[in-house]
């Protein structure tokens, strides 16, 4: 600007990040002002507001108070606030699944489901290596989505509320789990005596509970430690 550094004034707008593993960084905006011309402006515009200061008065007291406006426009800016949050999320979101798949070789496509809404944003994985981001019962899926949701929440600030499914998988693992628990529970019904089901995670046993919660002839508990954790059924 060819002045004096006395003569300016610096504002950091935005401190940047470093981010995590080359993504989510963000570079520093600073904004420079040149003092007097700041000054020169503001008299400016104070001249012209005190000029037209009565006027101004006058005609504010015919003029209706705009009050059915303010939701709308505060339900529109959420609209939009919401719109912009969801880019952010899916950008990194998508930089992530993409390092982690070529990182370990698996040669996959990342489509995001049409099926998203605006609190949830679902990938679907497809490629002929897919299975094997799969893992035993579902654990190397659930560890995949783990790491891409810590990494956007911590480099975003805010929870992302991401899901990730492969060639369908989770929702076909509910339909076996429920299979499982309605025939298990008729076994149990029959013979009358108690039936442990294998090993799960959290999610999968959960899924259990909830299938026979309406069940009034058998009641179903979990045992066990860590992920050896597994669901018990047995007559009530």
């Amino acid at each position: 600007m060819g002045v004096e550094l006395e003569e300016i004034d610096i504002k950091v707008d935005n401190p940047g990040r470093s981010g995590i593993m080359g993504f989510g960084g963000e570079p520093a905006e600073i904004s420079v002002t040149l003092l007097n011309a700041e000054k020169k402006i503001k008299s400016k515009k104070k001249a012209s507001v005190d000029k037209k200061d009565k006027k101004e008065k006058k005609s504010e007291s015919k003029k209706p108070k705009a009050k059915k406006n303010i939701n709308k426009n505060e339900e529109q800016s959420s609209i939009v606030e919401d719109s912009e949050n969801n880019e952010e999320v899916e950008k990194l979101s998508s930089e992530l699944l993409d390092y982690f798949l070529s990182s370990i070789g698996v040669v996959a496509d990342t489509y995001i489901r049409e099926d998203s809404n605006n609190s949830k944003i679902s990938f679907e994985i497809e490629g002929e290596d897919s299975a094997l981001l799969i893992g035993k019962r579902g654990e190397t899926l659930q560890s995949i989505q783990f790491l891409v949701r810590m990494i956007t929440s911590r480099q975003l600030g805010r929870k992302s509320n991401i899901q990730i499914d492969i060639e369908d998988y989770r929702r076909r693992r509910v339909r076996t789990l429920r299979n499982i628990a309605r025939n298990t529970a008729k076994e149990v019904e029959d013979t009358g005596e108690e039936r442990t089901l294998e090993p799960m995670s959290p999610v999968d046993r959960r899924i259990i509970h909830v299938s026979l919660s309406k069940n009034p002839r058998i009641i179903t508990e979990s045992e066990g430690k860590g992920r050896d954790r597994f669901v018990v059924i047995r007559p009530k």
